[in-house]
């Protein structure tokens, strides 16, 4: 019942608005930023969407596609990227500018992701400061960050397990430099 209701919302989106234009295509019950649907496309739909991408190998069977030329794919985008791992999209991150004083263009990129997706961390992108928050859609983890010192903002569609490892990574890296730390007096 509830994906649903998230699929309606994200027919709904206001057409027009700046992320509805371009991640409108999350009528599955993953996130599926420009079509690329989060766990589930393949890395040749990536190569296919993001024309003219550099390709850079990160290890084993990961790769990271990246084009500065995204303003096709999402107005005032300055770089667009997706990770494949072996032949599936596993992450898929957007930077765009902010939009000016105000921060209007992040605003407004979270009221899309609001009425699309179930926030389940941070809050309203604010006119000055430091602004985060956090959706899930399906297997997918959607972040947006908008730091208060940066003239962009950025929003990554993460596939679940992906986004557990990463977190799970970093607070193992905390531990080992807290065990450091105490080790060390």
């Amino acid at each position: 019942m509830l994906d649903r209701k998230w699929r309606n919302l994200a027919v709904q989106a206001v057409a027009g608005g700046l992320l509805a234009v371009s991640f409108g295509q999350a009528c599955a019950a993953n996130a599926a930023p420009f079509g690329l649907e989060v766990g589930v496309a393949s890395c040749d739909a990536a190569r296919a969407k993001l024309t003219g991408a550099e390709e850079r190998s990160l290890g084993g069977q990961d790769v990271w596609l990246e084009t500065t030329e995204a303003e096709d794919l999402y107005p005032g985008a300055t770089k667009v990227g997706a990770r494949c791992s072996g032949d599936r999209v596993i992450a898929v991150q957007v930077e765009a500018t902010k939009g000016g004083m105000g921060n209007g263009g992040a605003q407004q990129a979270y009221s899309t992701l609001a009425s699309k997706y179930k926030r389940v961390a941070g809050a309203p992108m604010p006119s000055l400061g430091d602004g985060y928050a956090r959706f899930v859609a399906g297997n997918s983890v959607i972040e947006q960050s908008s730091p208060h010192l940066s003239f962009e903002f950025t929003v990554t569609y993460y596939e679940k397990s992906f986004y557990d490892a990463i977190k799970a990574s970093n607070a193992n890296e905390q531990k080992n430099k807290n065990r450091k730390k105490e080790s060390a007096l």
